[in-house]
């Protein structure tokens, strides 16, 4: 049998679940930010800083994943299809995008069609894993809900 040290009530554990969620939020937005800093000010090549990168990226897609999962509040039978490919257009257009600034404008590097049509259909495909996996996750977390309330 364990013990705790300290026992909190429900008012106590929103107060700890609100405290960790802000130093989550912190924590996540100043990886990113030294992250960028050591890419585009101090110009260090991407084997300095590519660590920082994986695990902001992981740990973004974990946290959207575990946020569908757990609160089981969408419910993918019900999402309209329309809706549904309006936003993985918008998702894939904002990530194509955004990787030829990347690479045009920061990186200084001259991209031709060939380049940008490559990065655009890796962007797709990475893209439709994620949107996958998410969908996954919510069905399952809606199942998981309905069955609790059941």
């Amino acid at each position: 049998m364990s013990r705790q040290l300290i026992k909190f009530d429900e008012r106590e554990n929103r107060i700890v679940r609100k405290i960790s969620s802000v130093l989550y939020i912190v924590t996540l937005f100043s990886l990113i930010v030294f992250q960028l800093y050591r890419q585009f000010v101090l110009n260090q090549t991407s084997e300095e800083w590519n660590d920082i990168a994986i695990l902001i990226s992981f740990n973004a897609i974990v946290w959207i994943g575990t946020s569908l999962y757990l609160t089981g509040v969408v419910n993918p039978k019900v999402v309209r299809v329309r809706n549904l490919i309006l936003g993985f257009t918008g998702f894939v257009i904002l990530g194509s995008v955004l990787t030829v600034l990347k690479y045009s404008v920061l990186l200084k590097q001259t991209l031709n069609m060939s380049l940008i049509l490559d990065s655009f259909f890796i962007v797709l495909m990475i893209s439709a894993l994620l949107m996958g996996l998410w969908w996954l996750l919510a069905y399952f977390g809606n199942k998981r809900m309905e069955k609790r309330i059941n």
